[in-house]
């Protein structure tokens, strides 16, 4: 009984400090952290680099004072766990080598694949407009964005594709897609099914679903965007 009654002693003690949260860990009786606490948090819990993190947490800075507030370190900290439960599993999914950083190639082996079905070009297009510090490749923060953006384009093609496949058989005929063409490019009939016929790539006279990813990024990859490159467009 006396074993069993320290076991339960350890057990609670062990349990209180566990309960220790983030802001007591940090704040240790102040009503703020400084911008290194925050750096060093986010380096520890993200990998950030520095220079990043430090852009990163001047965000949370509502009143410029150069340091966050308990309000604002809270808000701070529920963005990073949002990162680690949401970004940081897809972030080591496609950054294959396990150098930090995710590049065209390592992007392109997930967002050419289903469900994506991303034409290369699309995948180069949207890892420029991400790409920040123009080093070519995307660090976890940049991914984010990168990755938010890459799931609702992909979101809103598809949902595109489902409302125009009328008789839901998961293909569109040229009759499905020729309006839409000739809606967005200005062009007429004939050149609306030339165009279809570029993109049928099994030549079955109809699109399937990747099909038409490529045709509908096609007609919407190089327009104006962040970096001059164009967005598709929100349907």
């Amino acid at each position: 009984m006396e074993l069993l009654g320290k076991l339960k002693g350890w057990a609670l003690e062990l349990k209180s400090k566990m309960s220790t949260t983030f802001e007591e860990e940090f704040f240790r009786g102040e009503s703020y952290i400084t911008f290194d606490q925050a750096v060093k948090i986010l380096q520890d819990e993200l990998g950030y680099p520095e220079e990043r993190a430090i852009h990163y947490v001047r965000r949370f800075d509502k009143n410029k004072d150069g340091k966050l507030s308990m309000q604002e370190f809270s808000i701070f900290k529920h963005k990073i766990e949002e990162t680690k439960t949401k970004i940081v599993p897809k972030f080591k999914e496609y950054d294959k080598d396990g150098n930090g950083f995710i590049t065209v190639e390592e992007a392109s082996s997930i967002l050419q694949r289903d469900p994506f079905n991303f034409p290369a070009q699309k995948v180069v297009l949207l890892l420029r407009q991400f790409d920040k510090d123009g080093n070519g490749k995307l660090d976890i923060e940049e991914f984010g964005s990168f990755y938010a953006e890459a799931k609702a384009t992909h979101e809103e093609i598809a949902a595109k594709f489902d409302e125009l496949d009328k008789d839901g058989n998961g293909v569109l005929s040229p009759d499905e897609v020729v309006t839409v063409i000739q809606e967005y490019m200005g062009f007429d009939e004939r050149m609306a099914h030339t165009m279809i016929q570029m993109f049928d790539q099994n030549q079955d006279g109809s699109l399937d679903k990747t099909e038409f990813m490529q045709l509908w990024t096609s007609m919407f990859g190089e327009g104006e965007g962040q970096h001059g490159q164009q967005q598709v467009p929100r349907l």
